[in-house]
């Protein structure tokens, strides 16, 4: 069986930070989430994926390659204009061929996602298209308002003659009611498991507090990266000065550097090779490649895009840290937000706040 990866789309200026990776392509620990989401496949018995991402293809190409691991091979689609859902599927028609497949969303975290059960009862119902949804055990047989799809989708290739080739196509708005028009059976099937979208920087930092809060998630998402003391994950080559802080659950990445004095509160993820001066302090956040806290400066509840600097004795608070070169439109649609002109920030609403008041695990200190 083979599965279509559907692991980007068009922002429209609505998350800035996505315009520095794929929303596939964010880090989660030591690797981007797209990861888990194509092990999770591979378990299932499925090693042939067609991975689409609108326009940003060639990056998830540039970080997975076509062989990941080898028993898994890729193949990529690249569409320059949005697609929709629908329609990147049928435009993977001729690899495709006429068997089953499934179709996932990249940007999510599948949690004990059983890919086989769903499979079972497709096949057993003889649908056209099965949608994996959340809701009650007791609704099988059709589509309830009160379930609700989770980008998941167990599909006949007989659907794809019902996807026009050019043009925007959607699979709840669009697909599915003209399956149904034309008569073929569409199921909607109560998922075994977990699906969590990342679909935003809230999101992200929902799912940062998900994987470090659950003892389960954390072994599945934790378990090759080295540990100092419980929730505390360090990498070998991460330099960590004797005088300075970490109070867990962190995760500290390949060549990071955390300085004297400073002090990292979790949950918080210290991406490769990034620095944190003496006396920074970073709290509940999480920096991408190569970003850099200086002397002094306190960052709390914030995304760091790669490379991005907050320059010594600065605080930003509920923030996303990005490049400089955005539009109009993005900087006023990233309410809370701030550039690398720390004079530009303002004052940040908190919209953060809310997320991690209810996260207050027991700190290891090391």
């Amino acid at each position: 069986m083979k599965a279509v990866v559907l692991a980007g789309g068009q922002e429209f200026g609505q998350c800035p930070l996505s315009r520095q990776a794929p929303r596939a392509l964010w880090p989660l620990a030591d690797r981007p989430i797209i990861e888990p989401v194509l092990a999770a496949l591979r378990t299932s018995g499925i090693g042939e994926m067609a991975i689409s991402a609108n326009g940003r293809t060639h990056d998830i190409k540039d970080s997975l390659g076509h062989h990941p691991t080898p028993d898994v091979t890729i193949h990529y689609n690249e569409d320059c204009l949005p697609r929709g859902a629908a329609g990147c599927v049928k435009d993977c028609e001729d690899w495709l061929g006429n068997e089953t497949f499934i179709v996932v969303h990249g940007a999510c975290l599948l949690l004990n996602v059983d890919f086989e059960h769903l499979i079972e009862e497709h096949h057993r119902s003889g649908a056209a298209l099965t949608v994996a949804a959340s809701g009650d055990d007791d609704e099988l047989s059709r589509l309830s308002l009160s379930m609700r799809p989770t980008g998941i989708y167990v599909c006949e290739p007989a659907i794809l003659q019902y996807i026009k080739k050019r043009g925007y196509q959607d699979m709840k708005e669009q697909l599915i009611p003209r399956l149904i028009e034309n008569g073929l059976k569409v199921r909607a099937v109560p998922v075994r498991g977990r699906v969590i979208h990342i679909r935003n920087e809230e999101c992200y930092l929902n799912a940062l507090v998900e994987i470090f809060d659950d003892v389960e998630l954390r072994e599945q998402f934790m378990s090759t990266v080295p540990f100092k003391v419980p929730t505390v994950w360090v990498d070998p080559t991460a330099y960590i000065h004797p005088t300075a802080r970490i109070v867990g659950p962190a995760y500290i990445g390949p060549r990071a550097r955390v300085l004297a004095d400073a002090v990292v509160i979790g949950p918080a993820i210290i991406g490769p090779e990034c620095e944190i001066e003496s006396d920074g302090i970073v709290h509940e956040s999480i920096m991408w490649r190569g970003a850099k806290v200086g002397a002094g400066a306190m960052v709390e509840q914030t995304v760091m895009a790669a490379d991005t600097v907050v320059s010594g004795g600065v605080e930003v608070r509920g923030s996303i840290v990005v490049e400089t070169n955005l539009s109009a439109a993005e900087r006023q649609s990233l309410s809370g937000s701030m550039d690398l002109f720390p004079a530009e920030m303002g004052a940040p609403r908190r919209w953060w706040r809310r997320i991690w008041s209810s996260f207050r695990p027991a700190r290891e200190a090391v």
